[in-house]
């Protein structure tokens, strides 16, 4: 029995080392593109590794080449989805934790009113609309995009506000 364990975990281990030989190069070049520095690649590598490990046992032993190519595609996928949506969820928190500030200190309010006041109009209305409770993808219907776009937008809405904070309040002088 424990022979046959012993097996199993070496077979598990070889077809591991199998892939990672095989596809080492290509799991690089798509890191790499898909990255916005090497330390991100090298971050999202590790992931794919732990990935493939982790999920090594629902490829079967008797796929094809174009089948083990289009699952290391999807790991790959999956983890590049993964590390770009955990900035994203971040950052909406983040505006959703401001909101919740700004309902509570009026100082506060006048900050966020201000940064938003330099926005666009339709970045301030997405805006608007997220503070009165739409979902994201109540939001993109109401404006007539796809929810994955309107998801781009608030990432990048979020980065402009705070680009605008440091260059209003960093070069303020007290």
């Amino acid at each position: 029995m424990c022979e046959q364990h012993h097996d199993i975990e070496a077979e598990r281990n070889e077809r591991y080392l199998s892939l990672l030989r095989t596809f080492r190069r290509h799991i690089e070049h798509y890191c790499i593109v898909h990255s916005n520095c090497r330390e991100d690649a090298e971050d999202m590598m590790q992931e794919v590794f732990i990935a493939v490990w982790e999920n090594i046992d629902a490829l079967r032993s008797d796929s094809t080449p174009q089948q083990v190519n289009r699952w290391m595609q999807k790991v790959m996928r999956t983890v590049f989805v993964r590390q770009v949506r955990r900035p994203r969820i971040k950052a909406e928190a983040q505006l959703g934790e401001a909101a919740n500030v700004a309902d509570t200190v009026d100082s506060d309010r006048e900050l966020i009113e201000e940064l938003v006041s330099h926005l666009p109009p339709d970045d301030r209305q997405i805006l608007q609309e997220r503070f009165y409770g739409y979902s994201n993808a109540e939001i993109a219907v109401r404006m007539g995009m796809k929810e994955n776009t309107l998801n781009k937008r608030m990432s990048r809405i979020v980065t402009k506000l705070k680009e605008i904070y440091k260059e209003i309040y960093e070069n303020k002088q007290y």
